[in-house]
């Protein structure tokens, strides 16, 4: 039961059944959550869109109720040290596009798109600033 959130391609359906188990199990997991939307993914799990503590957030619940994973956009100064370095000592000052904080049972890694010189990575670290993947894709 290993959500992989790592992409982040699912795509969902917008209105699907409500299920008061994974309503109540998300209010327990993200509680003061506001601006809520329900999607069942592609895959089955069923989606929350949000807002928490400031960060547009997805969580991802199986039908049963349990919390499979999380992914949250980040701004590059939020980043921890040691991501930040890393970031920095392989790209230099170079544009950071997109961050996105993924969570999951396997612990928390970061999904950073990078645009170096004429060219696009997308990089995998986890939080000790650990390059998990590096691939570079088209602009």
């Amino acid at each position: 039961m290993m959500l992989a959130v790592s992409g982040i391609s699912i795509f969902a359906n917008p209105g699907s059944e409500k299920n008061p188990t994974v309503e109540l199990a998300f209010k327990k997991q993200f509680a003061g959550a506001s601006h809520v939307k329900w999607s069942t993914a592609e895959d089955g799990y069923l989606q929350a869109t949000f807002v928490w503590a400031d960060h547009r957030t997805i969580a991802y619940f199986t039908p049963n109720a349990e919390f499979a994973g999380s992914v949250r956009n980040l701004f590059f100064n939020q980043l921890p040290l040691t991501v930040m370095r890393s970031i920095e000592k392989q790209f230099g000052g170079e544009s950071v596009i997109e961050i996105r904080e993924i969570t999951n049972d396997d612990g928390t890694h970061y999904a950073i798109t990078v645009d170096q010189k004429n060219k696009r990575y997308k990089v995998k670290l986890n939080s000790a600033g650990e390059i998990l993947q590096k691939e570079r894709v088209k602009k």
